[in-house]
């Protein structure tokens, strides 16, 4: 790395239109804004066909990865296919930095070994921070994502909407768990407080396209029943036409169960928009009882409801109660809600833009170049912990087929076989 330029290689989900893709285009906003060289690269990750590309707002990516330090952000579900599918040149004689948000307490088993192939990990949130830094061998670095918003384009009348109702809006992803985001807590919260096919307000959910997840919609559809005042808008928007949808809304609420991060409540929050979101996770870094409205919680197992966990965690199950009355509060109190909202959009505007975001990546960018980059050992140490990464990649999907029926019945007749015989032969793949 002695003789590497000075500057980050970012790598991510680039123009992707859904929240990891938005999470590495608010470090590039953020790195913008200070005098560190970048390049951008697109590992052409395989994902959905139905998450579409953002080509409106694409970014420029390059082939090469010219400078001394990788901010590869990429969650931990697909680094098994980056680093297959990426020549392992990209990170040898680097200073590896993996960018990661993850929304339970405890991170899981699984993931582990992909501490081996990063020096250090950067994650938006306190709430990352402690769940990973409890197994981190690496240094775990809090980086928030930045919000900044150009002036919404689109009105109600684009969307379909009606100008006279008041209209509360929950998004989720089916990609991001639909239990996690739980929008069936937002209906029960609305319903509790303004009952079926009221003519005053309606609730707009917002959703990716389910047509890989059918029970999930059918879930949801079901639960909405013949209730008109509430309606579903499933389509994939362009960047300004989703904060513009944003900025239709009276007020934005996500009864979610766990957040690494909470984006949308701060997109909502910078467009000056009454929040109600429940009180557990990280939108509390930025959501107080000052700027938005908390919604009381219990803690609950998650079960086997969310990725790896495999019912090792707990997550949060919002008050419905306690959110139909902050829903009553704001139509009925809609100048306190405003001034609330404008609090929350002023803790917003000034804490998580990109300016004041970049000048932390690039006081710590500086550093690492100081005090890492130079160390002759460190670029030798980090190839042989490639390495070792490949090998215990291998031995993890080795460890996952022995698993299986039909190979654990392979390997107990071959055990047989050596003890009949007195012989120790293995299968290669052993």
């Amino acid at each position: 790395m002695a003789n590497s330029k000075f500057g980050v290689n970012i790598s991510g989900y680039i123009n992707k239109q859904f929240g990891l893709g938005a999470g590495v285009r608010a470090n590039i906003n953020s790195i913008k804004t200070t005098s560190i060289p970048f390049a951008i690269n697109d590992f052409n990750i395989k994902i959905s066909e139905h998450i579409k590309e953002d080509f409106k707002s694409a970014i420029e990516v390059s082939e090469k990865n010219p400078y001394n330090i990788n901010l590869v952000q990429i969650n931990i579900d697909r680094l098994h296919s980056v680093v297959q599918d990426v020549d392992n040149s990209y990170f040898k004689n680097k200073y590896n930095i993996a960018f990661w948000a993850w929304e339970l307490e405890n991170f899981p088993e699984e993931s582990k070994i992909f501490f081996t192939l990063f020096n250090e990990i950067w994650v938006p949130s306190n709430f990352c921070t402690e769940a990973i830094s409890k197994v981190s061998p690496v240094p775990v670095i809090k980086i928030m994502h930045a919000i900044d918003i150009e002036k919404p384009r689109f009105n109600r009348v684009d969307f379909g909407l009606p100008e006279e109702k008041f209209i509360f809006l929950t998004m989720f992803d089916y990609y991001s768990s639909m239990t996690r985001k739980n929008p069936l807590g937002s209906i029960d919260a609305y319903e509790k407080t303004f009952g079926i096919n009221n003519k005053d307000v309606l609730l707009v959910i917002k959703s990716s396209l389910s047509k890989e997840f059918p029970k999930e919609k059918k879930e949801l559809t079901d639960r909405i029943g013949d209730n008109r005042s509430i309606i579903i808008i499933e389509e994939i928007l362009e960047e300004n036409k989703l904060f513009s949808l944003i900025n239709c809304c009276d007020c934005f609420v996500s009864l979610h169960r766990s957040e690494g991060f909470g984006l949308t409540m701060a997109e909502a929050m910078f467009l000056g928009k009454p929040v109600i979101g429940t009180a557990y996770s990280a939108n509390i870094e930025f959501m107080t009882i000052n700027n938005s409205f908390l919604v009381k919680y219990d803690l609950i197992d998650t079960g086997n409801n969310y990725l790896f966990v495999g019912g090792k965690s707990v997550w949060a199950d919002p008050d419905i109660s306690h959110a139909a009355e902050l829903m009553k509060f704001v139509v009925e109190n809609p100048e306190e809600a405003i001034k609330i909202a404008k609090k929350g959009q002023y803790f917003v505007k000034q804490n998580l833009n990109p300016k004041k975001i970049g000048e932390k990546i690039e006081a710590r960018l500086n550093f690492i170049n100081q005090e890492f980059c130079n160390n002759i050992n460190v670029e030798n140490s980090k190839a042989e912990e490639y390495l070792r990464f490949e090998n215990q990649l291998l031995q993890q999907k080795i460890d996952k087929m022995k698993t299986l029926f039909g190979v654990q019945i392979k390997l107990k007749f071959k055990n047989l076989q050596n003890k009949i015989r007195g012989r120790n032969r293995k299968y290669f793949w052993e």
